[in-house]
This record gives C-alpha cells, structure tokens and sequence, in this order.
C-alpha cells in the first residue's frame, strides 16, 4: 500500500514537472533579424525630425510622412529653398501650383515670405518640387536657419498642409487643416472674460433669517 502511494506521488511529480518545462519552452520567444529590423525603423521615425535631407537642409514631415519638405536657407546669397519630397524623403516630388507661402512668426506677429516655383530639370510644365525665396523678400533679421520659425502652407492635390518650422524649445510638429488664427481668437476672447470680470461689481449675498416662532409653554 505504501509502495503504491509512493509511486502515485513520483508519477504526478514527474507529469508536473514536464508540464511546467513545456510551458515555460512554449512562453519563451527568440528575437531575430526581423525584430532587429523593426526596431530600427521604429528609431528611424522617432528621429526623422532630426534628419537632412538630400540637400543638407531640414527635413520636415508633411502629414503623416505622406512627404516631406526640405528647408534650406543660404545667408550668403539671401534664399530660402523649400524642396518637395516623397515618403522616402529622398526623391522630389513635384506639386501644383506657383508658389507657395511661408509664415514667419515674430512674437505675435507673422510675416508672409512667398516662395515662388522653380522646377528642377526634367519636371512637366506647371509643376515644380523646388520653391525658392531670394533677396527682399526675406526680412534682413534672418541671419540663420535658425532664426526660421514658423509655417508652410503646402496643397497637394485637394489636401492642404500646414508644416511647421520651429526651433530652440518649440515643437509644434505638422498639422493638416491647422489654423492659428483660432488661437488668437481663443486669446481674444479670454482677455475680454476677463476684463469684463474685472468691471462687474462683487455680489454679495444676504441671508434671510428664519422666522421666530413663539414657545408656548
């Protein structure tokens, strides 16, 4: 009798035990080359912001890496070069239209810089991946691509883009459809809540006593 519960106890601690191996072979995974691959595309698009571009200017994402832009700025012959570019963020791209407008923010103000078409080699007539704004047109304050913040307005096909250009410790990102003109008009209006907050009168509130009632006894 005893031999038999003894045996019955090695037979359920053996079953155990290879359960248990089994288990712990079928939850352990091996990571190889493809894991590695995503890995580093996933750190590829974390620090595409921080990339150059073909050109060496800074490279910006348009939407959700639909394209791109490449903004480069020449002190010396006074241009602002913006380049379209595909998703590889290599090969031009080339849009629509004759220019296309870049908003410089200066404090609370914005000054419209058009940076007119300019197609490179070998692109179809009426189209361009180059745009380029030269002499006057940019403000003599602007001594480095550094001193670039602000905002593209880009239209490809029927989709409008609003790509910002920032620097030091803003970080807007890009923006489809984005308009800052609700921003100030946020500003606006918070400012007159509180100026009309400030001219009404404090109210004061008077509490009615109770009525009296007689004790009777």
């Amino acid at each position: 009798m005893r031999f038999s519960q003894t045996f019955c106890v090695a037979v359920c601690s053996f079953g155990l035990a290879l359960f248990v191996g089994c288990s712990s072979k079928d939850d352990t995974r091996t990571f190889d080359d493809k894991d590695s691959q995503a890995s580093a595309e996933a750190e590829h698009g974390h620090d595409h912001a921080h990339e150059h571009g073909p050109n060496g200017g800074h490279l910006l994402e348009v939407g959700e890496e639909q394209y791109h832009m490449e903004v480069v700025f020449d002190n010396d012959k006074r241009t602002l070069t913006a380049f379209i570019l595909g998703p590889d963020a290599k090969t031009p791209f080339p849009i629509e239209g004759e220019s296309i407008d870049f908003d410089l923010e200066v404090g609370d103000d914005e000054h419209e810089i058009p940076l007119a078409a300019k197609p490179l080699e070998g692109e179809k007539e009426g189209k361009s991946s180059r745009f380029v704004a030269a002499g006057k047109a940019i403000p003599d304050s602007i001594k480095a691509e550094s001193d670039l913040n602000g905002h593209f307005h880009l239209d490809v096909g029927e989709d409008h883009f609003h790509v910002d250009l920032e620097h030091g410790d803003h970080d807007h990102g890009d923006h489809k459809g984005h308009d800052h003109d609700d921003h100030k008009h946020d500003e606006k209006a918070e400012a007159k809540k509180a100026d009309a907050d400030k001219a009404e009168p404090a109210k004061t509130e008077v509490k009615k006593e109770a009525p009296k009632t007689e004790d009777k006894n």
